[in-house]
């Protein structure tokens, strides 16, 4: 298997923000911060149904809302080495902590007036600890630096189950009505049958690997008076 150690473009979506502050030459603050925040509503009213002729869209009215919420905090602190006018190495350590939530709500009202009312939600918890090395070089005299940081780090993730309400409101009889709650694997991690239905389900991933935090750091310095 060929290892690849970068690949893309670094300032792409859902990177960290990272800010630091020197506390004093060789000791170094930082924090990085991760916010998303996605929403997306559709609605719409069907043709006629005439011209509707696959069973799944037999439907004539529809209205569908999703809402992706991420945050993440990473605070840490750095030891450098060598504070010269050129060349500056350092170590150090982050701490992450963060949390998703994901939310999907589907309304459909079908042509024989049933009506189905869908929600989807799942939650997530990041932590973990990470190990960085990096060195910077300073740009001739200007507030400048550029550099490669080097990072190992472990996160565990819990959660990432699926909890799904359905509730049917069937035209022709109350008595077919129906209200269904249960809880499945994420769409996009599933391990089991993706249409399994669970009473009862838990969910814990570990990751750890080098080369989890490769990147160009570009920093700009001011001063404090």
């Amino acid at each position: 298997m060929t290892a690849k150690l970068f690949s893309g473009n670094a300032l792409q979506s859902g990177n960290i923000l990272t800010y630091k502050f020197y506390k004093t030459d060789d000791l170094v603050i930082r924090a990085g911060i991760r916010l998303k925040n996605k929403n997306l509503l559709v609605k719409g009213t069907t043709a006629d149904s005439s011209f509707i002729y696959t069973p799944t869209s037999n439907y004539t009215e529809m209205k569908e809302k999703s809402v992706e919420r991420m945050w993440e905090i990473v605070p840490g602190v750095e030891k450098h080495f060598l504070a010269s006018n050129i060349f500056d190495a350092y170590v150090g350590a982050d701490l992450y902590l963060g949390f998703g939530s994901d939310r999907t709500t589907s309304d459909r009202t079908y042509f024989n007036g049933d009506k189905m009312n869908t929600t989807r939600k799942t939650n997530t918890t990041n932590v973990g600890i990470g190990l960085i090395s990096g060195f910077n070089v300073f740009l001739g005299h200007l507030p400048m630096s550029l550099g490669l940081e080097y990072g190992w780090n472990a996160k565990w993730t819990f959660g990432g189950v699926t909890k799904v309400k359905e509730e049917r409101s069937i035209a022709a009889s109350a008595v077919n009505d129906y209200n269904v709650t249960y809880k499945e694997e994420s769409s996009t991690n599933a391990v089991g049958s993706p249409t399994a239905k669970y009473s009862k389900l838990k969910r814990r991933e570990f990751n750890a690997d080098s080369n989890q935090d490769v990147r160009v750091v570009l920093h700009i310095y001011f001063a404090r008076k």
